[in-house]
This record gives structure tokens, sequence and C-alpha cells, in this order.
């Protein structure tokens, strides 16, 4: 069967909320450790920063705009989106940053 359109968009905008999410879930667990990175890995962390500070505004609207395509292509082909596996990370992988985020209390720790 050939790929839909708006199959493909739906696939750029989860590889793209799951790319960003890790992004910042990579960056914020660097936050919370106990240490100080020195060298190379803290200015790699330094640069990733501005992703984490973004993505508190970028990734619910990604997640929503993904849901929204996931909801769209799974009520309209119902077999031709093979990519589960996807739909999963996209779901779960924001939502567990969000998590981690409220739980440690994030906005005192990015002071």
């Amino acid at each position: 069967m050939k790929n839909k359109p708006i199959i493909i968009i739906k696939n750029i905008f989860c590889v793209i909320t799951i790319i960003w999410s890790a992004i910042m879930l990579t960056e914020y667990l660097v936050v919370l450790l106990p240490f100080q990175l020195k060298g190379i890995l803290f200015e790699i962390a330094d640069f990733l920063v501005i992703f984490l500070y973004l993505g508190i505004v970028a990734v619910p609207i990604l997640f929503i705009i993904s849901a929204i395509f996931i909801g769209v292509v799974e009520g309209k082909y119902d077999h031709a989106d093979k990519l589960k596996k996807l739909n999963v990370a996209t779901v779960v992988l924001p939502i567990v940053t969000f998590v981690l985020m409220l739980i440690t209390n994030f906005n005192a720790r990015l002071q």
C-alpha cells in the first residue's frame, strides 16, 4: 500500500517530538546530576540548554499536533500505519519528561 501524505506528515511530527523530548530528558537529567560536568561534556550540555528552555513550550505543542495526527490516521486508515512503536514513543517520552520535571520542581532547578 502506498504511503498516504498524512501518514508521512504524522511520522515527521512524531520523530521531531521524540528527538526533542529525548534531548530535553537528557539535558534535564544532566541538570539533576549531583556533580558538575567538565570539559567537552559541559560544552555540549551548555549548548543543549537552549533546547530545554525552548522545549518547555515547543514539546507540548508538538505533542498535541502529533496526537491529533495519530488520532486522524488511526481513525481514517485502519492498517495503513505500521509504526505503532513510533506512536507509543511519541506519547510516552514527552509525558515521562513532563512528570519528571514536575516532581523535581524544575523551575527552581533551572534558575
